[in-house]
């Protein structure tokens, strides 16, 4: 995926949204079961990390489905360990973007796992009703633009506390 994002003209990556990337790559993600994240935390001043496998997490609530609906627990076992591969991933990219936004809209932040060089959240911010003015940059025109209340993305992020080093 990283190798097919288009470059404009000042060099820079445009990022825009495809759907069958999004695709591609969580049925790679989900067929990935040794794929593990590695987060990390301060502990008593320390950098401590903790590596943890969300796919073989996954599975193993699949496997919890299969085993409630009478499969052998071993084959259940066997099935969801690496002999399955996920081939239809519909469903996968609305699930992950209204659970995101539903937490979001109950009032809660939504942290990233936090990862070597990143530490990130996300929030909604109600916006209420707005009247804006500018200049038409092809016509020279007024513009008015009435808005009407709505709900924006609010992001947070920082360099991790183990990444800043105070300098004198």
């Amino acid at each position: 995926i990283k190798n097919n994002v288009s470059v404009s003209k000042s060099g820079k990556p445009v990022r825009s949204f495809s759907r069958s990337d999004f695709d591609k790559l969580a049925k790679a993600f989900l067929n990935t079961v040794d794929y593990e994240i590695e987060t990390v935390s301060l502990k008593d001043g320390e950098v401590v990390t903790k590596k943890i496998e969300p796919v073989k997490a996954l599975r193993g609530m699949i496997q919890r489905i299969l085993l409630d609906f009478g499969v052998d627990k071993q084959e259940a076992a066997r099935i969801m360990d690496t002999a399955y591969e996920i081939r239809n991933v519909d469903g996968i990219y609305e699930l992950c973007s209204e659970l995101i936004y539903k937490y979001l809209e109950a009032g809660k932040k939504f942290d990233f796992i936090t990862k070597k060089d990143f530490v990130g959240s996300l929030t909604l911010k109600e916006v209420g009703d707005s009247v804006t003015e500018h200049k038409d940059i092809r016509t020279g025109d007024k513009i008015k633009v009435e808005k009407k209340a709505h709900k924006i993305l609010d992001k947070k992020s920082k360099t991790p506390k183990w990444l800043k080093k105070r300098l004198k």
